[in-house]
């Protein structure tokens, strides 16, 4: 006997989704960003003249580079208005399993992709996981700040979005924590040259919040060691939190609420949080943390800072 909520012409579960065309008529606002694969990144419902001006920021951020882009939908490629979606297939695997070097390059690559959409006015709304599938990655949901009736661009006035710099926190494997922050000109080893000398608060600031995580995570009892690596710093955890479960996960909670505590000591808000990789069958893949400070802001109550080179010693 039938349920009383279906009927006979109920489709299959099993039936691949088959939209109609007035399904697919695309909104005016909302744009979305996606990870396909291990190596593609798929906008929809940008303007056409935003994804075109996307390709140099992907080339610069990905050494390896694009292996191919390709319009997906109608829609004439330097029409100003709504574009088709754009695909870029980037050379490697910046979103794969495998491969600490790709990942934190990976990492690199969307922040500079986000940085983009955000000085061009996009803000990220929410991001959504759209597939059952094992090795889906999120959907990132944009909507421009000039069509949601605020100003957005150099000049703006009072509601553009503020200039900014990006961070991010990525737990990797089962007891990684890694932290990824550029800024131009910062060497991340080796002490600084006179001639990096306007960049010092940059340089400083880096080491002082690498500093203050090893202390947040070893009063949590958490921290094993930590090391530079790949332009960035990985700390290893004590245990495998990232495959805790029962009352352990409650630590593992805590240790996150007290790190969120300390990057907004040091200005950080966070920006967004997303599974940007690609998973197996076994494992499932932890959120990518992104964080957004106003450029000019300092940290601890804008205390100079000591140099990072004896920090970095200390950590080592």
């Amino acid at each position: 006997m039938s349920s009383p909520l279906s009927s006979p012409s109920s489709p299959n579960p099993t039936t691949p989704f088959s939209p109609t065309s007035t399904s697919t008529t695309l909104p005016s606002s909302y744009a979305t960003l996606s990870l396909h694969k291990s190596d593609t990144l798929r906008f929809l419902n940008f303007p056409a003249t935003l994804t075109t001006a996307l390709e140099p920021a992907i080339l610069a951020a990905w050494p390896p580079g694009i292996d191919s882009s390709s319009p997906a939908g109608g829609g004439g490629a330097t029409s100003p208005g709504p574009g088709p979606a754009v695909e870029y297939k980037c050379k490697g695997r910046p979103f794969g399993y495998y491969g600490t070097q790709q990942h934190v390059g990976g990492i690199r690559l969307v922040r500079d992709v986000l940085a983009v959409l955000y000085r061009h006015g996009w803000e990220l709304v929410t991001s959504v996981l759209c597939s059952r599938r094992y090795t889906a990655k999120d959907t990132l949901f944009f909507r421009c700040r000039a069509q949601a009736g605020r100003p957005t661009g150099a000049g703006a006035g009072a509601g553009a979005l503020p200039a900014v710099e990006w961070l991010a926190l990525a737990p990797m494997g089962t007891d990684k924590l890694r932290v990824v922050y550029d800024a131009e000109g910062v060497k991340l080893h080796g002490a600084v040259g006179e001639e990096d000398n306007h960049h010092d608060h940059d340089h400083d600031h880096l080491g002082v919040l690498v500093s203050g995580v090893k202390k947040t995570l070893q009063e949590m009892g958490c921290f094993e060691k930590g090391d530079w690596s790949h332009d960035s710093f990985e700390f290893e955890l004590k245990g495998k939190p990232w495959r805790s479960r029962g009352e352990a996960s409650n630590t593992v909670r805590i240790m996150l609420m007290r790190l969120l505590e300390l990057m907004e000591g040091h200005k950080w808000r966070l920006y967004a949080a997303f599974v940007q990789r690609t998973g197996s069958d076994e494992d499932r893949i932890l959120d990518t943390w992104y964080f957004v400070r106003e450029k000019g802001e300092k940290g601890n109550k804008g205390q100079a800072v000591e140099m990072e080179a004896p920090v970095k010693a200390e950590l080592l």
